[in-house]
């Protein structure tokens, strides 16, 4: 069923701050009140902000229903959990008018809706805010079918995040992503081709295109990369250019592959992504053993965090870990809509992945890898905060060595998401005064 929450303003002001995505994907929920005669039982919930400033839109979507506990009289606590923030809120009078005549009196009121009013609205909900369909769908509602379980989709999945990953590490203002266009169908269109962002592409600007153009020479000649696309940002003095490239059809790609290059610290990151599924108790496991291209990937890493070791040099930049190779083990089993949250999932620095999958072989040990099998690795924000700030990465890895190491996850069948920023580097103080301005909660 479906029901409406009309906010006052306080609360309205409560909720932008309290709905904030969590590394983990979980969020908090929220409790208020509600007249008891129009809840009963959970509900697919359209939560209304600007009602008393006579500009009523539809802002969130959540699931929520009765909670235990005193009330009063005429009202009952309704908890609200699972919310999502639609990307552009949609006028509710833009709704009123697509639900037919007869369901329009059951929306003058908050609380729960007749099935057939209930079914219109979220068809009218759907057609005006598409980005809400996903969301739908995992609260029980919406009939379009998941891509998740095909190759593409996967691959567009974590595409989707490297990207995402790249301009957090480079402290840029993840609100210049605004949409991204979801596929109906699988298709050969990589992430960075569909995004939208705030003041359109950036390939107009000199300096951006001039980056693009030189970074672009390193990813081979253009005739084998069937799909190439790029798109560049600026921020002050820096400049970052994100590229997706990849020989391989869908079916065939083993995974994806980021590699960031930050010029001025001459500093070299890569993430391979891993795919965890969701077991029993819905909790989100990788098995190593299944795996049967990780022998492989592992020694490719190995060599490559042992050469990289061999030119650290005493007057390099200091480092929490010189060593370039991470795993990012990523939940998630559907497109997630929003163009600015990054998947949850864990960061295992290549050496701490060896020792936790060597641990994984002896008796008595479990043989997935979990939130609950192991006790310490890195979320989105504590990863991206230290990259951005020169903690972990190589030293003395020049261009040589980053575009090796292209050509290496090219030819092994593995899908690259490659980022590199140029221009001077900002301090600590000057990249935290940024954020102040533009009002980055980084743990969103």
């Amino acid at each position: 069923m479906v029901a409406i929450i009309r906010t006052a303003p306080k609360e309205e002001d409560h909720l932008k701050s309290l709905w904030r995505q969590r590394d983990d994907a979980s969020m908090p929920h929220w409790v208020t009140t509600q007249y008891q005669e129009h809840w009963k039982g959970s509900h697919v919930t359209l939560i209304i902000t600007g009602a008393e400033r006579g500009a009523p839109q539809v802002t969130y979507v959540a699931k929520a229903g009765k909670l235990r506990g005193p009330g009063d009289d005429l009202k009952r606590r309704i908890e609200a959990t699972k919310p999502y923030r639609l990307l552009s809120p949609v006028p509710w009078a833009d709704l009123e008018a697509l639900v037919p005549q007869l369901s329009r009196r059951y929306l003058l009121r908050d609380g729960a809706l007749p099935d057939a009013a209930g079914r219109h609205l979220l068809k009218a909900l759907s057609q005006r805010a598409s980005d809400v369909i996903p969301h739908l769908q995992t609260l029980g509602a919406g009939d379009r079918p998941s891509p998740a379980l095909t190759p593409a989709a996967r691959l567009l999945m974590d595409e989707r995040d490297a990207t995402l990953t790249s301009v957090r590490m480079a402290d840029f203002d993840v609100d210049e992503l605004v949409s991204w266009d979801q596929p109906y169908e699988d298709d050969d269109v990589p992430f960075i081709a569909r995004l939208q962002t705030r003041n359109g592409p950036s390939h107009e600007d000199d300096l951006i295109a001039h980056d693009a153009q030189r970074f672009r020479d390193w990813l081979g000649p253009q005739d084998w990369l069937n799909r190439a696309a790029w798109t560049g940002f600026s921020q002050g003095e820096q400049r970052l250019c994100i590229y997706n490239a990849n020989r391989k059809a869908a079916e065939e790609t083993l995974g994806v592959d980021l590699i960031y290059y930050h010029e001025s610290r001459d500093c070299f990151v890569m993430i391979q992504y891993k795919r965890m599924s969701k077991g029993r108790a819905s909790e989100w496991r990788y098995y190593p053993n299944s795996d049967s291209n990780l022998a492989d990937q592992l020694e490719r890493m190995r060599a490559i965090d042992d050469e990289c070791e061999k030119l650290t040099r005493e007057v390099d930049d200091y480092r929490l870990s010189s060593k370039p190779s991470w795993i990012k083990l990523c939940q998630g089993d559907s497109l997630m809509s929003d163009a600015r949250s990054l998947a949850p999932g864990m960061y295992l620095a290549r050496e701490h992945f060896d020792q936790l999958h060597s641990r994984s072989q002896t008796p008595g040990n479990p043989r997935s890898f979990s939130r609950k099998t192991v006790d310490r690795y890195l979320d989105n924000t504590e990863f991206t905060d230290l990259v951005a700030g020169g903690w972990i990465g190589t030293t003395g890895f020049g261009t040589k060595g980053v575009k090796r190491q292209l050509e290496l996850s090219l030819s092994g069948s593995r899908e690259v998401i490659f980022a590199a920023v140029t221009g001077s580097s900002p301090s600590k103080r000057e990249r935290m005064q940024r954020r102040r301005e533009r009002g980055t909660d980084r743990h969103s």
